[in-house]
């Protein structure tokens, strides 16, 4: 079988969880018999030939330009016949084109590759709530409030300079090109249920989680006989989803005896790139923590480091404040056979079991935050026990095996 696989980004240049989803999909197809993948990943412009939206890598892997953006997810290079798009999909002809991902490429390729390749199978994998939500795809009103379910006129709250209808046309527009997909894939029953309930057919979509890499056992990490399981790692983005503001004032609500007992390491970046208001409580709130020891700036990290920064913590924790689908992080530390603790809701409450291979923390709660961070620090066994229940997560290989195996 002949397979493509599109992604809003190249893991060369954007380190993201999705892109390095779709490039395990791409990578585990060609390590079967029989079956050949090729990769194309939108890129700036920057970076390809002057003039051209296209650009191979190598024969299997190319760049192609687009800057779709979040509100109007429209195209921005040539789709027709003529254009190097659709030079691109006659000269491999494939019998599958997945996107995974729509954003920065455009919807509109969804029906361009069922025009020049009418027997062609479309697949599209979700990875947040772009399509039913406005607001950065999160389901999350501007005020921080969580929303259970889309609404025309609930959006109006976050953007009263629209109307219900604009709204709603929105939708039409989206599940337009939608309906060239042949089916949907979501690394989550909890993203699932919800494009449902939007208006995807049950049948249409089907749960596949993403494809890790293959990695022999990470060894806990060695403590003497009166040391504590007390470290405890931050790995992903520095923004205001992701919750490290609320690590940060929960051990900052704890007392100096309290702070004494854990250590934790924030491994991630772009704090630069959020707003003024958000560095600056950031910045307020870490300063003492890092003078008192509670905890260490590690920076951000390339994906071949992580097996070593994940062997000098014994938790991993996921504070977010937003619904996350299956954040690529839990499927990593499971990898490494770290416990988890996570906020409470989502796609995240989904993949760690409360009380088997990690904890459920109620989220945004920053004094519920700290209480756990105790716990788990002082309870005799805790970190035995569930370092014991945590299983491998799915291979990429074992991941293109089944989404070979749907079609």
């Amino acid at each position: 079988m002949k397979y493509m696989v599109f992604s809003h980004g190249h893991p060369t240049f954007s380190k993201g969880g999705a892109e390095i989803a779709a490039y395990n999909l791409f990578k585990g197809i060609n390590e079967l018999p029989g079956h050949e993948c090729w990769f194309v990943a939108r890129c700036t412009d920057n970076i390809l030939h002057l003039g051209s939206p296209l650009a191979a890598i190598n024969e299997k892997e190319f760049l192609i330009s687009g800057n779709a953006d979040l509100t109007h997810l429209t195209s921005t290079i040539r789709l027709g016949d003529n254009s190097e798009f659709a030079e691109l999909l006659r000269y491999i002809n494939p019998d599958v084109v997945h996107f995974h991902h729509y954003i920065n490429l455009g919807l509109e390729m969804l029906y361009a590759v069922k025009r020049t390749l009418p027997n062609t199978k479309v697949l599209v994998t979700l990875h947040e709530f772009i399509a039913i939500c406005s607001n950065n795809g999160q389901m999350q009103k501007t005020n921080g409030t969580l929303c259970h379910t889309y609404s025309p006129r609930e959006c109006m709250q976050c953007f009263p300079n629209k109307t219900p209808e604009d709204f709603f046309l929105r939708e039409q527009y989206i599940k337009s090109f939608f309906r060239n997909v042949d089916l949907f894939i979501s690394p989550s029953e909890f993203l699932r249920k919800r494009y449902i309930e939007w208006g995807i057919d049950e049948n249409r979509i089907k749960v596949i989680e993403n494809g890790q890499r293959i990695e022999t056992d990470l060894p806990p990490r060695e403590i003497r006989s009166e040391e504590k399981r007390n470290i405890f790692g931050f790995f992903g983005q520095i923004n205001p989803f992701k919750g490290v503001d609320v690590l940060l004032q929960a051990i900052s609500n704890l007392t100096s005896k309290q702070r004494r007992k854990i250590v934790l390491e924030i491994h991630g970046a772009n704090l630069e790139y959020q707003t003024q208001d958000f560095q600056k409580k950031v910045k307020r709130l870490s300063k003492p923590l890092e003078e008192e020891g509670a905890i260490r700036w590690v920076g951000s990290y390339q994906p071949h480091e992580l097996r070593d920064r994940m062997a000098n913590v014994d938790w991993v924790v996921v504070p977010s404040i937003w619904w996350e689908n299956s954040p690529m992080v839990i499927q990593e530390a499971m990898l490494f056979n770290r416990p988890l603790l996570v906020s409470n809701i989502g796609g995240m409450a989904e993949k760690v079991t409360h009380g088997v291979n990690g904890l459920h923390v109620p989220v945004g709660n920053a004094n519920a935050w700290g209480n756990m961070l105790i716990r788990c620090t002082e309870e005799p066994g805790l970190w035995e026990t569930l370092h014991k229940g945590i299983s491998k997560p799915i291979s990429y290989i074992e991941c293109a095996k089944t989404h070979l195996n749907i079609l």
